[in-house]
């Protein structure tokens, strides 16, 4: 029995690894409807244009701040110059860096779907547009929709700069503190980056609100992060987040037509 027992975690790690690897493909498919409708992709830039130059005073900020504070950290533990001062303001400086990226890619990313409502929208309905399990579903109207997800964002971002802080002091932690803070930024970030980006596609099948989403995701949660986390990674390449929030707003209808309850609707 005990020689059994070890394979059902395996394997269901196995099962998590691919279901990431489906959810990380969607982004790839995102980047596909380039070829399809790329002028509705192409319309997708204004706002995420838009939203990046307001949010580089935030990254600007913290780069400006992140060795200050290492160092002043650091003169509260170490004599300067030595090699533990240099290496603590360092670690305080990468934590600085990477708290600051996570709050700023998801705050980035709400506020660009909220500013490109009607560009992102039609992002999304170019990918559902032949589905007749959608015919005649009418989205609620753009002013609700806008207060719902300005509420729905702020609630998000009260859980986004906690999150920010534990990965900044997990990022102090000697040795595999950097990486840990990196895969845990990835992960959550990626969670929180899926929920704004199936927001449109979700509410054409009637899913509207945030804690809907998050029943609707929670079965498919390794897919939803696996997706989430590839967008989140693309997006810390200089200037990833402008150019690949097209691809990432029509990869998140990509995922839900990817999870099987969809595929079960619609066949």
């Amino acid at each position: 029995m005990a020689l059994v027992s070890p394979v059902v975690p395996i394997a269901a790690a196995g099962s998590a690894i691919k279901e990431a690897a489906i959810g990380a493909r969607m982004l790839v498919r995102g980047l596909a409807t380039w070829r399809t409708a790329p002028r509705t992709m192409a319309w997708g830039l204004l706002p995420a244009a838009l939203s990046a130059v307001i949010l580089g005073f935030v990254v600007v900020a913290a780069l400006a701040g992140a060795f200050p504070l290492g160092t002043w950290t650091a003169d509260l533990a170490f004599e300067p110059g030595s090699f533990p001062h240099g290496a603590l303001r360092l670690l305080v400086a990468v934590a600085v860096v990477g708290a600051a990226a996570l709050i700023s890619i998801y705050t980035f990313t709400a506020l660009a779907l909220l500013v490109g409502q009607p560009f992102f929208e039609r992002i999304s309905r170019e990918l559902d547009a032949h589905d007749p399990a959608l015919e005649g579903e009418d989205p609620e109207p753009w002013w609700r929709a806008a207060l719902r997800g300005i509420a729905e964002w702020a609630r998000l971002l009260l859980l986004t700069v906690p999150l920010g802080l534990v990965a900044l002091l997990v990022g102090l932690i000697p040795v595999v503190g950097t990486a840990s803070a990196f895969a845990l930024s990835a992960g959550l970030g990626g969670w929180l980056l899926t929920l704004e980006l199936t927001s449109y596609p979700l509410s054409r099948r009637g899913i509207v609100s945030l804690a809907q989403r998050r029943r609707a995701l929670r079965g498919h949660r390794a897919r939803a992060v696996g997706f989430g986390a590839a967008v989140f990674l693309v997006f810390l390449i200089p200037g990833g987040v402008v150019a690949m929030m097209p691809a990432a707003a029509a990869g998140g209808t990509a995922l839900v037509r990817s999870l099987p309850a969809d595929r079960a609707r619609r066949a």
